[in-house]
């Protein structure tokens, strides 16, 4: 059994909890609640696939619009929270589908080997106009916040998300073998933030050597320590 630790924050700075932890869902495993009257739901290929995944879930109402002729985004925010929450890189509204991320920042950290995320569209996503952006990678030698990225599919219309809307899935994995995960609410550890800075920093000044360093990362961690 692996442990991963989680926490969150809302916006780019780490040390950010503008809303109650009683208030934001913790992540839901995955078939918590769910209606077994289908008869998928008793099938062992969908339950092995749903093992060691949990649910991201919107955390407040979001309202939102994208105006295709002005290339902006509107939403139902005041400036500053709008400024927090979202970020838009340069060009990132100039395609079919315009991209945004949603700084709704999910922290995943964990003192064990071989442990890799992935995040997965959650496919009730697309019925409120958005398609999440995937990804992954091995949080037991990269720490790095996950946020949600997304495309809106929907453009010129009113998209409302309300809260706990199922954003996103995330997986967690062992390459070298079949391991389980239990997933434990942890405040972000100090040290952590200062890696966070570290990593987010890379990514500006060495753009494209930051996967180089994490597989590097990985290749030194599967070594084994024992010599013959």
């Amino acid at each position: 059994m692996k442990k991963v630790y989680w926490d969150y924050g809302i916006g780019r700075n780490p040390s950010s909890y503008p809303l109650p932890d009683d208030y934001v869902e913790i992540p839901k495993k995955f078939r918590t609640g769910y209606d077994t009257k289908y008869d998928h739901s008793k099938c062992p290929a969908w339950k092995k696939w749903g093992d060691n995944c949990w649910v991201i879930n919107q955390p407040f109402d979001l309202g939102m619009q994208y105006d295709d002729k002005n290339r902006s985004i509107k939403t139902d925010m005041n400036q500053e929270a709008y400024n927090e929450y979202f970020h838009i890189g340069e060009r990132w509204l100039e395609g079919e589908y315009p991209e945004i991320q949603m700084q709704f920042v999910q922290y995943f950290w964990t003192r064990d080997k071989d442990v890799w995320v992935e995040q997965i569209p959650h496919p009730l996503l697309s019925r409120y106009g958005l398609e999440l952006i995937p990804a992954t990678f091995p949080v037991s030698v990269w720490f790095r916040p996950l946020v949600m990225g997304a495309k809106i599919i929907d453009k010129n219309v009113n998209l409302f998300l309300p809260k706990g809307t199922p954003l996103c899935y995330v997986k967690f994995y062992s390459k070298r073998s079949d391991a389980n995960f239990v997933l434990e609410k942890k405040a972000l550890p100090t040290d952590l933030k200062k890696q966070n800075e570290e990593h987010s920093l890379m990514r500006y000044y060495t753009k494209f050597k930051v996967w180089d360093l994490i597989m590097n990362r990985v290749k030194k961690e599967s070594k084994c320590p024992l010599k013959f």
